[in-house]
């Protein structure tokens, strides 16, 4: 079966493919090309975006200042105290400095050419962007399969990294994520393709039905953001006692 079979095939949803990168002894291989395919493609249109804007100082700059515009709107909705207005407002005066500095970032001379430095720049976005997706990728498959082995499963960990491979597939349209409109929602679509993806091959590798390779998936991350807002809590809780304990 060719890559482009198996890219499809993950797309798709197809149980044939699935089986066949679980039982293939080079199954893992052929999931590292899978992602290092579509790493390659996204990192190469990325970085040609990248490369096309920052090559006019000036359209960065503005894009900084409009990214720094929306923050403040953002935050303007959640303001409830005086004291947060007033942070606002004075991060809205201070805007002028901001784009100085900025400006100043941006033009700084370097030791070689700035064309130079900018293509060097989007060969490393290019190159790190497979890495990135494997690392995810990694991360996510371990603990799903100790979770999996936790419930009952019996598949092995070499063909769950073949199998979970296929969910870096439908980040492919990371692709397109340079346009500022579809950024979020293509984003959105690609995590909840791979996510689907991924419970569909837990469900293949560990003989699973669909809820127990669900329940496979999200068991360790929810625990992760649980523990998260526990620990944020405590922390807040610290704070706030060692503010109104200073005061006193």
């Amino acid at each position: 079966m060719s890559l482009i079979d198996t890219f499809n095939g993950a797309l798709t949803l197809n149980q044939r493919v699935f089986a066949e990168m679980r039982d293939d002894s080079n199954g893992v291989r052929r999931g590292f090309l899978l992602i290092l395919m579509v790493g390659l493609l996204v990192g190469a249109i990325q970085s040609a975006s990248l490369l096309i804007s920052s090559a006019n100082p000036d359209q960065v700059l503005a894009e900084v200042l409009a990214g720094y515009r929306q923050s403040i709107e953002q935050q303007r909705a959640t303001a409830t105290t005086p004291e947060q207005r007033e942070v606002l407002r004075w991060l809205e005066e201070s805007e002028d400095e901001l784009a100085n500095i900025a400006r100043a970032i941006i033009t700084a001379p370097t030791i070689l050419p700035r064309p130079v430095v900018l293509v060097f720049q989007a060969l490393a976005q290019t190159v790190s962007t497979p890495l990135t997706y494997l690392s995810g990728m990694l991360l996510a498959v371990v603990l799903t399969h100790l979770a999996a082995r936790q419930l009952g499963g019996k598949g092995g960990i070499r063909a769950m990294v073949a199998v979970g491979s296929l969910s870096v597939a439908p980040h492919a349209l990371d692709a397109l994520t340079f346009i500022p409109v579809l950024s979020f929602p293509i984003a959105l679509i690609a995590w909840g393709w791979g996510l689907i993806i991924l419970i569909t091959g837990t469900s293949v590798v560990h003989r699973f039905d669909s809820g127990k390779a669900t329940l496979a998936v999200l068991l360790y991350p929810s625990l992760l953001i649980v523990l998260g807002i526990f620990l944020s809590c405590i922390l807040i809780f610290a704070l706030v006692a060692l503010v109104a304990g200073g005061g006193s």
